[in-house]
């Protein structure tokens, strides 16, 4: 009975969520977010429309159980009827028996009638349920960035021949680039920069320091490698002033 309470509880749980007004999608700034608002809704939509087929087959099942009862059901009229108008033997004992088998028939097709009507509303409502996860994912998806967007995301970033590693993470819009970055030793600031026929340009702006560096790059035929040189502005501490760098886009992936 615990067991049974819990998952009650969960399901209702569930419904309250599904039904609660879903946060604006210009809330959800970061296309990592939108990301993973959009696998949270998709893995919710599947559960809905395993619910539905499931549904579809116990509502299949019933059909025929449904069909098998109105068949014997129609029998038993027409052999009480041909009793009682006397076209075959009978006594009373047998129509009784009869009249008692049609009572059961009857009272087992009022209990079908309303399991099939139960299980339509089931299918109604994960009708529903699907339509609004989908109209959310639909509305989601269209404030991603385009595919011609591709630079926004996730970069793990090498600067050579300093060997030293960092991480970029870009949003494109159009040809405009922003985005954040942090270097190994605590190194971090902002980016801005442009896009244009797979050319790369951006200025690194040190938190501290302020612009620091410049990055030319061209983003490769798989659309998530960029290779290029970099140029500092700080010629200080005996550190290179030129060099090469390369990006790699990490994979999406959906919450775990």
């Amino acid at each position: 009975m615990r067991f049974r309470r819990a998952g009650t509880l969960m399901a209702v749980l569930a419904g309250v969520a599904l039904l609660a007004p879903p946060a604006p999608a210009q809330d959800l700034r970061r296309p990592e977010e939108q990301l993973a608002a959009i696998y949270s809704l998709g893995v919710q939509l599947e559960i809905e429309q395993r619910r539905l087929d499931d549904a579809l087959q116990r509502y299949h099942d019933h059909g025929q159980a449904r069909d098998d009862r109105r068949a014997r059901l129609s029998r038993a009229y027409e052999e009480i009827d041909a009793m009682v108008e006397g076209r075959v033997e009978s006594d009373a004992a047998q129509i009784a028996a009869r009249e008692q088998d049609i009572v059961r028939l009857e009272e087992e097709a009022s209990v079908q009638a309303r399991e099939g009507r139960e299980i339509r509303t089931v299918m109604r409502e994960a009708h529903e349920r699907i339509a609004i996860l989908s109209d959310r994912i639909a509305g989601l998806r269209k404030t991603l960035p385009s595919d011609t967007e591709s630079l926004t995301g996730i970069w793990d970033v090498t600067y050579l021949p300093s060997g030293d590693k960092g991480v970029f993470t870009l949003r494109q819009s159009g040809t405009l680039l922003a985005g954040e970055y942090s270097f190994d030793g605590g190194w971090k600031g902002s980016l801005q920069g442009t896009f244009v026929n797979d050319k790369l340009l951006l200025h690194r702006i040190d938190s501290k320091l302020g612009r620091s560096s410049d990055l030319e790059g061209t983003l490769g035929p798989d659309g998530r490698t960029i290779r290029g040189t970099w140029n500092n502005y700080i010629l200080s501490g005996g550190q290179p002033v030129t060099g090469s760098w390369v990006g790699r886009k990490r994979q999406d992936r959906g919450p775990a």
